[in-house]
């Protein structure tokens, strides 16, 4: 499966909203961070017709396709052990756990909405910071019905990309 990222302007849409997005198109783009393929992509947003809206975002420029990795080379005997990695096979990172907490925050509750706590999200430098928050994030995704029916859900892929 193919994966994404944002270009240039796909950010400046997500802060701007200059480029008149639907909001299926538009929250798809908020997903799209490098990570995840097509298909999670789908399921994430809840989008039957995924395909069609990353071509029409990747036609509009507002995401590129990543290359494929290179296929990997043995390595010398001598290998550190492995970074912590997810129950999916991604590799946890704060990073990534920040961007899931602070896209899902705007996805539900639009760019202003909740900006203190994504303010504070995007300023944790570790990841016991950012867990202190994470019972403030899940109440604030829970209060509109579409994050209450997801709650879980949300929950579940935050704590495959949280490191520790």
């Amino acid at each position: 499966m193919v994966k994404y990222c944002k270009t240039a302007k796909g950010h400046q849409e997500i802060s701007e909203r200059s480029g008149g997005l639907g909001l299926r198109a538009r929250r798809l783009l908020i997903l799209i961070d490098g990570q995840r393929d097509s298909e999670e992509l789908g399921r994430l947003a809840g989008d039957s017709q995924v395909e069609e809206t990353l071509r029409t975002l990747a036609d509009a420029g507002f995401i590129e396709a990543l290359a494929a990795p290179p296929p990997a080379v043995a390595a010398p005997a001598a290998r550190s052990a492995p970074p912590p990695t997810a129950h999916s096979g991604r590799q946890a990172s704060l990073g990534l756990a920040q961007d899931f907490m602070m896209n899902t925050l705007r996805t539900f509750h639009g760019p202003y909405g909740k900006l203190d706590l994504v303010k504070r999200i995007h300023a944790t430098t570790h990841a016991d910071e950012l867990r202190t928050l994470f019972d403030e994030w899940l109440h604030s995704i829970s209060e509109t019905r579409i994050g209450r029916k997801r709650a879980d859900e949300l929950s579940a892929r935050l704590l495959e990309v949280m490191p520790g």
